[in-house]
Formats: structure tokens, C-alpha cells, sequence
């Protein structure tokens, strides 16, 4: 079981060496912890990775995840990091050319913000995901450098 990641209180924690836990009755939640000398029994309340356990009258909550709920846990995390407000950048210096999007506007993932000219070719400028515009910080005859903020989106 060496893929399990075991939290208590929000803390990781390891394995205590020489016990292991022993399902007594499954209907009440009830089970014990055992290491050859000792017995100790305890309630098991919960589901899936969040559990409550009982144990010498203290509660204690325990979290068991497998390296695949930590994946799509992080994969949650991520997610909602992309949910704010992101700054589209300049990714070359260049002038602007044309300016697609206002303030207000909805756009699809991909959509043309605006258009750049860097070394006499013209670039378009999409949106990194869908959203709507809260601010332009540039117009068409601007130039910009690398990095400039561009559309901010929501």
C-alpha cells in the first residue's frame, strides 16, 4: 500500500512500523488496530478518502488517498488556479495592428484578441481560454515589448 498518502488533521504522516488496522464489523464501522502485542479497538465513520476514527475516546480525522486521487486532486488545484482573472502578455514586441476584443466582451477559448505585427509578419493574439474581457490596455498604432500586459480576462 505504499501508493496510499495518509493525512491526520491535514497533516501527511507515516505508517506506525508493526501495526496494521483489522475490520471487526463493517455494518458499525468498528475495527482495531493490532501490532501481535497489543489490540486496540476503534470506530470507523466516513466514506471514499475522508474518515473519522475513534480511537481511546479521541476523534480524530483521517484522510487516505491513493496516488490517483492525488492526481486529479492537483488537477482540482489546477483548475481552480486557471479561474481567476488571467493578463494575456506579449509574447514578441511588436505594433498593434488591430484590436478584436472590448471590454465586456465574451470570447471562446482560441478566439482572435487582437492582432500584432513583429518582423513584418502579423500574429494573432487568442485567448488562452474562455471568458470575458475586464480591461484592453492597448490599441491599434501602439507598440508594445515583450511581455506587455495585452486583454486582461475573467
Amino acid at each position: 500500500m505504499s501508493d496510499l498518502e495518509v493525512q491526520i488533521d491535514g497533516v501527511p504522516v507515516a505508517p506506525a512500523r508493526g501495526w496494521r488496522f483489522e475490520i471487526v464489523d463493517p455494518a458499525r464501522g468498528i475495527g482495531r488496530l493490532v501490532n501481535g502485542l497489543a489490540s486496540m479497538p476503534v470506530i470507523v465513520e466516513g466514506g471514499a478518502s475522508d474518515w473519522v476514527v475513534t480511537i481511546r475516546g479521541r476523534r480524530i480525522s483521517v484522510t487516505v488517498r491513493s496516488w490517483r486521487e492525488r492526481m486529479l486532486a492537483g488537477a482540482d488545484t489546477a483548475a481552480a488556479a486557471r479561474a481567476g482573472p488571467v493578463a494575456v502578455r506579449a509574447t514578441l514586441p511588436g505594433l498593434i495592428l488591430s484590436v478584436a476584443a472590448s471590454v465586456g466582451d465574451a470570447v471562446e477559448d482560441g478566439a482572435t484578441l487582437l492582432t500584432i505585427e513583429a518582423m513584418k509578419m502579423q500574429n494573432d493574439v487568442r485567448a488562452p481560454r474562455s471568458g470575458r474581457v475586464i480591461e484592453v490596455s492597448v490599441h491599434p498604432g501602439q507598440t508594445v515589448a515583450t511581455g506587455a500586459p495585452l486583454i486582461r480576462l475573467e
